[in-house]
């Protein structure tokens, strides 16, 4: 009787400082929720961006990089290319292109976020 007395007292006692240990860590066993990675605009691979020169068509721009996400239908001599994604963890990546156009032709490129 006391060697069941015993058993139960030590099971209830491992139980509650394995409960007390476990509590300082937090959650790190339960599962944790599953965050997306969310891409948006024109994908703007590196290479790709290397190969638009000022002299360009704006076909010529559209066979490398497609269509760009934002235009203005106001100032049709703008196209701005805009790349982000957010990956769950990770600061933003945000990528951004931006021609100028006169004649038909690319008279000025702004890179920002590109190597």
């Amino acid at each position: 009787m006391q060697a069941k007395l015993l058993i139960k007292s030590l099971l209830v006692s491992t139980l509650f400082l394995s409960q007390i240990s476990l509590s300082g860590c937090g959650a790190w066993w339960l599962p944790r929720a599953h965050k997306i990675e969310i891409q948006q605009g024109n994908i703007l691979p590196d290479e790709a961006v290397a190969r638009i020169v000022e002299g360009m068509t704006r076909s010529e721009v559209i066979g490398i990089l497609g269509e760009p996400v934002v235009s203005n239908p106001k100032d049709s001599s703008r196209w701005d290319y805009i790349y982000s994604i957010n990956r769950s963890g990770d600061a933003p990546d945000a990528r951004r292109l931006t021609l100028m156009f006169e004649n038909d032709r690319i008279v000025s490129i702004e890179k920002d976020g590109f190597s």
